[in-house]
């Protein structure tokens, strides 16, 4: 047998495990697929009107959505379709790229890994700006691979790591982060620095731009919106030490990479800072550490969600799948079935909660803050076929993106209360309720009305109280409003 059967026979395999999964994936979204969350209804809304920018995030997610839409209809799945193959993808690449840096054992390893990664299981039913950015930072890194092996010189590798790294930006801006890697990588790597003179990595980073340039035109016609958003998110403005947030993310990353991998990736970090080390694990650790150490001082500072280190996990995933393919190819398999078996716990939990005796709870549901809006969207639904013309009014973000999704018609003039005139969000940005203004059927997830919201309207009535019960502790209500003669907000 020759030396690379055993790859080959792991990549085989590997594929194979790659395309079980995403098929179990795809038969749930077709099947079975979960609520849309109100970030994913917003999406959608978007995807309904193409643009070159969007109020809180750059434009690929709603093409993404507009395009699989076009194709297989409205249907939840069709909404989230993007993110499963988008992971597929990711997948299939870090095969490739593994098999080029450690051979087919250490790629097959790296597939099977990523494809049963918990936050992958989790992100690929849930459409979001993720699953795109993550493959162009697969996909980049493996157009730099190849773009040195090639040498010093343009080639068509570097414009292949362009268009990723523009692409990845138009996907989530956190795709900059490629940037500092490449310097870390290109500091700690002497014989790496030879690139800079041949020009590769700039026109990689001039094409990149040029592909991103339409959403920093619209930033600029439209006030930076997206740019002080995401500056926000920061939320460095009050006091810079929160030891409990910082606890709190650094547990979260065991739970997107893994208890086994997050252990072993500080094992595989170590020999990076050795004298000598090999070339091949500076590169992948240059691209993991400087997104870790960025995010977990964000924490530390302020406050950063367990994703927000998600591109760091490309190259962590290749890293560990390398190391444990070398030293311990059975724990890189205990790895990949316990995610695996966790993944079908949780979207089977449901079915499973009297088998394992957990008693019928909020706090064993991942998903109940997304339960339960299909039937608020038939209830609000057959209260505005009573009052014909009425407009949907709501003043929470997230009840006025669900019911756009699942109220039908779908109600596209719906429109945000906003006496303050603040710009928080997308339809603060694009929505307005003027004076004069006929009928509204308000929605809203508290029992009274908000502030003096009555004395603003000529007639103000209560229609409904509506009760969604989803656990024995657990509901969803909202109070539906009937508002006519808006007097203007009087600011």
């Amino acid at each position: 047998m020759s030396v690379a059967a055993p790859s080959r026979r792991a990549e085989t395999l590997a594929y194979g495990l790659i395309v079980l999964v995403t098929l179990w994936r795809l038969a749930l979204l077709a099947f079975d697929p979960p609520n849309l969350s109100f970030d994913e209804a917003q999406y959608w809304a978007w995807a309904q009107t193409l643009q070159l920018g969007y109020y809180s995030k750059p434009p690929l997610v709603a093409w993404v959505i507009a395009a699989t839409t076009a194709m297989f209809g409205d249907g939840e799945g069709a909404v989230k379709l993007g993110s499963a193959l988008a992971h597929l993808g990711t997948a299939l690449v870090l095969v490739s790229l593994g098999r080029r840096l450690f051979g087919g054992s250490a790629g097959a390893w790296a597939g099977a890994a990523w494809i049963s990664l918990p936050a992958v299981s989790l992100s690929s039913l849930v459409i979001t700006t993720d699953p795109f950015l993550l493959l162009a930072w697969a996909a980049a890194l493996l157009f730099l691979v190849e773009a040195e092996r090639a040498g010093p010189g343009p080639n068509r590798w570097w414009v292949l790591l362009g268009l990723a790294f523009g692409i990845g930006l138009l996907a989530k801006y956190a795709m900059a982060f490629f940037v500092l890697s490449l310097a870390v990588w290109l500091a700690w790597d002497r014989e790496a620095r030879r690139l800079l003179r041949g020009g590769g990595p700039w026109l990689a980073l001039g094409l990149g731009l040029l592909v991103y340039a339409p959403n920093g035109l619209w930033n600029a016609a439209n006030g930076f919106v997206s740019y002080a958003h995401t500056r926000d998110n920061a939320n460095l403005g009050g006091s810079l030490f929160h030891p409990d947030k910082l606890a709190e993310f650094v547990l979260g990353q065991a739970a997107v990479f893994g208890p086994i991998l997050i252990a072993v990736l500080a094992a595989a970090l170590v020999p990076a800072f050795r004298a000598g080390a090999d070339r091949r694990v500076r590169l992948l650790a240059a691209f993991a550490l400087p997104v870790l150490a960025v995010m977990t001082a964000e924490s530390l500072l302020s406050r950063a969600n367990a994703n927000w280190t998600a591109p760091a996990y490309v190259a962590a995933t290749l890293l560990v799948s390398a190391w444990l393919a070398a030293r311990a190819p059975r724990l890189a398999a205990l790895s990949v079935a316990l995610h695996l078996a966790a993944a079908g716990l949780v979207v089977n939990l449901d079915a499973l909660r009297p088998v394992l005796g957990l008693p019928d709870s909020a706090r064993w549901d991942i998903e109940k803050r997304i339960k339960g809006w299909d039937e608020v969207g038939r209830q609000v639904s057959a209260i505005l076929a009573a009052h014909p013309g009425a407009r949907l009014l709501a003043d929470e973000r997230k009840v006025l993106a669900t019911l756009t999704y699942y109220v039908r018609p779908h109600p596209f003039d719906a429109v945000k209360w906003n006496p303050t005139g603040a710009v928080r969000d997308h339809f603060d940005q694009t929505t307005r309720l003027e004076a004069g203004a006929a009928e509204t059927i308000f929605v809203t997830e508290d029992s009274l009305l908000p502030g003096d919201l009555p004395r603003r309207f000529a007639t103000v009535e209560k229609l409904a109280d509506i009760h969604v019960p989803i656990h024995a502790d657990y509901a969803r209500d909202l109070t539906v409003w009937r508002l006519a003669g808006f007097k203007g907000y009087d600011r």
